[in-house]
């Protein structure tokens, strides 16, 4: 086809790099931040009693599930609107309310999509570097200009695991005007254990322009069925309900989504396991003086002093699937997620080797 056809917004997107899936048997993936436990039982049992009901469309604007999610997190389901992954609502934030040449506040070395959606929609990417691997929030409200429409936030950071505090998140907002929007993605807030972890929530029932955007992705061990959902003032949610495409959620990841909600064993599991896991690696890595940054997540943010690409590659050798940060421009950096206690145990003997190669 004629390059001509082409949309020049288009023309310079980067497609996007997923972490490698195992090919083979014995092969241990943490590259991808999945729970290592898989999905919720409770979730499974709902998804196989709901596979009779496939010959029927999803509803349309996922309604029971979000009355779930509304009386759990004390909003109105008018707050809410949910998505093909959590990917689809940020998509539809910049479908509803990005004007061509408007700009979007990112951090750097960040999730890719934050940047792809925007110059799908011709917007224009303002980058900001990161202060010590943390988002820099002092640097990006200065960054705003009477163009701006969007900033994303991630919180905690995709990849560094870093975190922004209740305090900082607050001054940040204050700062910010009633005409940009600060879309805040969440997808890893159920991991965090920091006291002054921000309960974002909350502003929901203030004047801030805020979208904050959730996932079953990771905690709720559901990253397969493409489920997550977006939380902001009933007004900016009603728009974006008109851009969405119809069943745009699927029958399975409904009442995947809705059982895992209620599976507090599979959550506390899953959170202890965590909370572990961390403590072991911090633990192994120190040993071996390893640079890494703690995390308010499910994976470990590790500085190399080689290419993470060949770090990549020598894991692989040893059946451990890593992720190199080379596209997120972190050329000597990895992220590592938190397995089981016999996955985390088996990247540290891989890792061990390594380092005494």
């Amino acid at each position: 086809m004629a390059e001509e056809f082409i949309r020049p917004a288009i023309k310079n997107l980067q497609e996007y790099v997923p972490g490698k899936t195992p090919e083979k048997a014995g092969v241990i993936k943490l590259a991808s931040n999945e729970n290592p436990f898989g999905p919720s039982p409770l979730a499974l049992a709902a998804i196989i009693k709901e596979s009779k009901h496939l010959h029927i469309y999803p509803d349309q604007k996922s309604i029971v599930l979000r009355e779930a999610l509304s009386k759990k997190l004390g909003v109105k389901s008018d707050n809410i609107i949910a998505g093909n992954g959590s990917d689809e609502i940020m998509q539809l934030a910049a479908a509803t309310f990005l004007r061509p040449g408007e700009e979007v506040i990112i951090p750097a070395h960040t999730f890719s999509l934050y940047k792809t959606f925007t110059q799908i929609f011709d917007g224009q990417p303002v980058v900001v570097a990161l202060n010590n691997l943390e988002q820099d929030l002092e640097a990006m409200a200065k960054a705003v200009t009477k163009r701006t429409k969007l900033i994303f936030l991630c919180n905690p950071h995709n990849p560094t695991g870093t975190y922004l505090s209740a305090k900082q998140l607050d001054a940040f907002l204050n700062k910010i005007p009633d005409n940009v929007l600060v879309v805040l993605d969440e997808a890893y807030a159920e991991y965090a254990e920091a006291a002054d972890f921000p309960g974002s929530i909350k502003y929901l029932k203030t004047d801030k322009n805020i979208l904050i955007l959730r996932t079953f992705s990771k905690f709720y061990g559901l990253a397969g069925l493409r489920v997550g959902y977006g939380l902001a003032k009933p007004e900016l949610i009603s728009y974006m309900f008109r851009v969405k495409s119809p069943f745009n959620v699927n029958r399975l990841a409904q009442a995947g989504a809705l059982a895992a909600l209620d599976d507090a064993d599979f959550k506390d599991k899953t959170y202890q396991n965590n909370v572990g896991g961390k403590s072991y690696l911090y633990a192994e890595l120190d040993k071996r003086g390893v640079e890494y940054k703690k995390t308010e997540s499910n994976f470990i943010f590790i500085n190399l002093k080689m290419s993470a690409d060949e770090m990549f590659l020598q894991m692989m050798k040893k059946s451990v699937i890593i992720r190199p940060l080379t596209s997120f421009g972190l050329s000597k950096a990895v992220r590592v997620s938190i397995g089981t206690k016999e996955q985390n145990k088996k990247f540290i003997l891989a890792l061990a080797g390594l380092l005494l190669a």
